[in-house]
């Protein structure tokens, strides 16, 4: 009787391989496409307003920097630079961008397609160690987020 005829070791690590490029395909292709990006999709306009889905309103802002923004210390806070919309458990609820605002210094954002019904909504803008500031969904919609720094 002869042995079973064995595969060689490089097959399985092929197939493995090709499975975990395909999932890993899969998953990115699913969160660009997926809710975070349709709920941070329109990020053009600056007024407060609501949405016109169900169950979802449009937070607005601003970000002053007294001082030399776009250098130094505040070389993360410029035009262009994200706006995280997060809960209370610190997951991403919807994406904007710093956009032009009076004076050199001073950005507006709008992220629409926010979530209601969180406990919690904190903004974070610039870098990690600026921090998240919380309100709650009535002062987020109602007041939205004016943050200065300087």
């Amino acid at each position: 009787m002869q042995p079973p005829k064995r595969r060689p070791p490089w097959l399985a690590i092929g197939f493995a391989l090709v499975a975990l490029t395909a999932g890993g395909i899969g998953f990115g292709l699913g969160r660009a496409t997926g809710p975070d990006l349709l709920r941070s999709a329109d990020t053009s306009s600056a007024a407060p307003s609501t949405s016109s889905s169900p169950g979802v309103f449009t937070i607005s802002g601003s970000m002053t920097v007294n001082g030399n923004c776009g250098s130094g210390g505040y070389s993360d806070i410029r035009l262009g630079g994200q706006v995280e919309i997060v809960n209370q458990e610190n997951e991403v609820l919807g994406v904007g961008t710093l956009m032009t605002g009076l004076g050199s210094c001073k950005f507006n954002f709008s992220v629409s397609g926010i979530p209601e019904d969180e406990r919690l909504y904190g903004a974070k803008i610039g870098n990690a160690n600026r921090g998240v500031i919380w309100k709650s969904q009535q002062e987020a919609e109602t007041e939205g987020f004016h943050l200065t720094l300087g």
